[in-house]
């Protein structure tokens, strides 16, 4: 038996991949969308830092920086692991441009990973601001170093 009785027509191959494209790009943008939308209500979730203590002026210290939050790069890593496994399927079931064109998101999923991994570790791991002087000013204090009576104000 040849092998090329194994393969489909190119035309079923087209249009399956074209049924496959439009099923990938919408399983994409609903895991975008839903990351998205978890992504906003995390920012309120984390704006309670800095509200003033009652009974005093001083704002209470920022809360701890969250942990990394591993829900949208499991989420894309479900997608990319899903369209590696149809890309396999459909390259053994020989629908070649199907197979090529799942592989193409497949590899964008794997870019969503990377990407949503990267600003989770950023988000969790934030660069440490400079520290601040203490230095508030000349009143009050003597640029040589002196004691208060060679200073003027003083």
């Amino acid at each position: 038996m040849p092998a090329d009785t194994d393969r489909h027509d190119g035309c079923a191959d087209a249009l399956i991949a074209l049924l496959m494209v439009i099923a990938d790009i919408v399983a994409l943008a609903a895991a975008a969308l839903w990351a998205a939308l978890r992504g906003l209500g995390r920012g309120t979730e984390d704006a309670g830092g800095g509200k003033a203590v009652p009974g005093t002026a001083i704002p209470a210290a920022a809360p701890p920086v969250p942990p990394m939050d591993w829900t949208p790069v499991v989420m894309f890593g479900a997608v990319c692991l899903t369209l590696t496994v149809l890309t396999i399927v459909f390259w053994r079931g020989g629908l070649r441009i199907t197979a090529w064109a799942q592989g193409a998101f497949a590899l964008l999923a794997a870019l969503a990973v990377c990407v949503s991994a990267a600003g989770e570790y950023d988000r969790a791991h934030p660069e440490p601001s400079a520290p601040t002087s203490p230095y508030i000013g000349t009143y009050g204090q003597c640029r040589s170093g002196g004691d208060s009576h060679e200073c003027p104000g003083g």
